[in-house]
This record gives structure tokens, C-alpha cells and sequence, in this order.
């Protein structure tokens, strides 16, 4: 039996095998595996996506029952045509003023504190800072109370911490100014 040798490759030859192998190499590690990364990635978030739309799909009958339930007028927006600004003269009385609905809504004002640093510049509004202790829901009714109050313009930040004695209530509220002299003095 006779051993046949294999012919032998070039070295020409064999250099430019192996230069095409490691192109063909870095072409599918440069180009296709990213890519087919990438197409794993968004083929997870469709499948996220497609839960989330299944997930409204059921919860959206139960919003809609509850929607159904709650009275017409509290989805109603209330109008700022009724709105009016604090007159000048009546800064100082704002900390009583505010205690007394505090007082009324069984919390306990610690302070009412009007920002004087933003009555600079002539701003039309001024920062007024609460500080409140009592129960939760007394706070809710409070802030009922506050909306009714015709030159709030906006509840900027609300922070609770609890406390030994309930809960703490921390506002800052922003009220809008008039130029004008109050009429009742």
C-alpha cells in the first residue's frame, strides 16, 4: 500500500487563505453580531410593549367603570376666571388667615411663612411656606380648603414625613399679587 502525499499548498497560497478567513471572520464579528445583539434587544421590548398593551387592554374596563362612577363635577375643571390677587396690605394678616383654616381642618400650623425674597423685582406672586402636623386626612381637607382660596395660584411642593406626633405636612404655595389696596380697611 501506497502512501499518497498531499500535494503542497503555496505559501502564497496558504497567506491568502488566511487573509480571506480572518476578513470573513471580523465581517461577521464587526458587522452581523451587533446587529443581530441589536435585533435581540428590540425583539425584548416588543414583547415588553405587547404586555403592557395586554395590560391596558384589561384595566381599561375598570377604568372606565370607575370613571363612570365618579360625579360629573369633580372632573370638572375649576374656572380661573374667579381668580383675584392678595392685595398688598393684606401680607401681614396671610399667617392668620391660614392658621385659622388650619385650625378649622383640626391641624396644627407650626408656621405660615411668606417668602419675602420672592416679592423681589416686582413679581406679580409670592412664595408662602406651611408647615403643618396632624392626620392625613385632615391634610386632604385642608388642601380643599386652600383651592377655595381665590388668589392661589399654584401648590409648588408637598413633602410628609412622619413624625411622633402624626404626620408632618410640608407646602410651598405660590398666591398671586394685586397692586391694589384692599378695600376693607
Amino acid at each position: 500500500m501506497e502512501l499518497k502525499q498531499l500535494p503542497k499548498i503555496p505559501a502564497q497560497s496558504a497567506y491568502y487563505l488566511l487573509v480571506c478567513s480572518t476578513g470573513i471572520l471580523l465581517f461577521i464579528l464587526i458587522g452581523l453580531y451587533p446587529q443581530q445583539a441589536s435585533l435581540s434587544r428590540l425583539d425584548e421590548d416588543i414583547a415588553g410593549i405587547r404586555a403592557r398593551i395586554e395590560e391596558q387592554k384589561v384595566l381599561f374596563p375598570l377604568y372606565k367603570e370607575l370613571v363612570g362612577k365618579v360625579p360629573k363635577k369633580n372632573l370638572e375643571m375649576r374656572l380661573d376666571s374667579n381668580k383675584t390677587g392678595l392685595s398688598i396690605d393684606q401680607i401681614d394678616g396671610i399667617a392668620i388667615q391660614f392658621s385659622k383654616i388650619a385650625q378649622e381642618c383640626d391641624l396644627e400650623a407650626t408656621s405660615v411663612t411668606p417668602d419675602v425674597k420672592s416679592l423681589a423685582n416686582n413679581s406679580k406672586s409670592m412664595s408662602v411656606h406651611f408647615v403643618l402636623k396632624g392626620d392625613f386626612l385632615k391634610f386632604r381637607r385642608f388642601l380643599l380648603e386652600l383651592e377655595k382660596v381665590p388668589y392661589l395660584e399654584h401648590i409648588e411642593e408637598i413633602q410628609i414625613q412622619e413624625t411622633v406626633g402624626g404626620k408632618e405636612f410640608r407646602l410651598k404655595t405660590w398666591f398671586a399679587l394685586s397692586t391694589q389696596k384692599s378695600e376693607q380697611r
